[in-house]
């Protein structure tokens, strides 16, 4: 009973951290509202009080925004101009895939290398680390170039191949788990005759799904957010975080238009929001694995 209020006993150290984290959430959802009440602004309003409550509220920035949002592409040497909707579109395609072959990898080489002994297996580990700790400066020239001789650039299967490595920390995530999940499954259903592949996609991978979708989640906002690889990679097919960007751009030197600008980044944090109501049990839910079931 001591030993129990011990334990729940508030320290110094835990009620600092406690105050921080509050400051820290705190300042988050400012940042939010901040942007909220500014997004429906007028230019002279946003002008005279950048964090007052508006008198005269402007929704028709988030429309204005929609409108304008838009790049200029090329296929084939014809020039054409892609919409808000298309880079939606082409956002969801590059977000999903590449989220989930970016997640499947790690998945699989942590799998394999927490299942059987192999004498690589820390070799394959190290190579992880490694991968983490060093930094790669100036090689993207060269990724382009690559890309081109082996027909990934400007494709959206291209994106998917070169999203496929395990070379992460989700790969130490997939690879503690599986370490911590008993051999009791696996081995029963080998006595009923199960083989590994059965063994690994119906019984190990349903334990990991909180684990996969988590990871996956995660992996889907940070694709979702990216515009460097797609305009590296993809410039017949602009996503919405490059549009952003393009537009930000292009209105930077405008005052009058950062109202309009703060509307574009609602319009694209939209999604995530979505994404985050709907799932937000599965993101944030703890991976519990009970007894064997028939």
């Amino acid at each position: 009973m001591r030993g129990g209020l011990r334990k729940g006993k508030m320290t110094p150290f835990s009620a600092v951290l406690g105050i921080v984290l509050v400051l820290y959430t705190l300042a988050l959802f400012f940042m939010f509202l901040w942007a909220l009440v500014n997004a429906v602004k007028t230019a002279a309003g946003f002008y005279i009080d950048p964090v007052g409550i508006p008198t005269d509220f402007q929704f028709r920035n988030f429309l204005d925004a929609f409108q304008a949002i838009r790049i200029r592409a090329w296929i084939g040497g014809t020039e054409y101009y892609v919409y808000l909707p298309e880079m939606f579109f082409n956002s969801l395609l590059y977000a999903v895939g590449c989220a989930f072959f970016s997640t499947l990898a790690p998945c699989l080489m942590a799998y394999a290398t927490a299942r059987y002994k192999f004498k690589f297996n820390s070799v394959i580990y190290g190579m992880v680390i490694f991968a983490m700790i060093t930094p790669i400066v100036g090689n993207l020239p060269s990724q382009v170039e690559m890309a081109k001789a082996l027909g990934f650039y400007d494709s959206m299967p291209g994106m998917y191949f070169m999203s496929f490595t395990f070379l992460g920390t989700y790969y130490l995530i997939f690879h503690a788990t599986f370490k911590g999940l008993s051999k009791d499954y696996a081995d029963a259903a080998s006595v009923d005759g199960a083989g590994h592949f059965t063994v690994m996609t119906r019984i190990m991978f349903p334990l990991v799904k909180n684990t996969f979708f988590a990871v996956f989640l995660l992996q889907f906002i940070s694709y979702w957010n990216d515009y460097q690889t797609p305009l590296l990679f993809m410039q017949s097919r602009p996503t919405a975080a490059i549009g952003l960007q393009f537009f930000r751009i292009a209105a930077e030197s405008q005052f009058r238009a950062i109202p309009i600008q703060i509307a574009g980044s609602i319009l694209l944090l939209i999604p995530i929001l979505i994404l985050f109501t709907a799932f937000r049990n599965k993101l944030m839910g703890n991976l519990t694995v009970g007894g064997i079931k028939g």
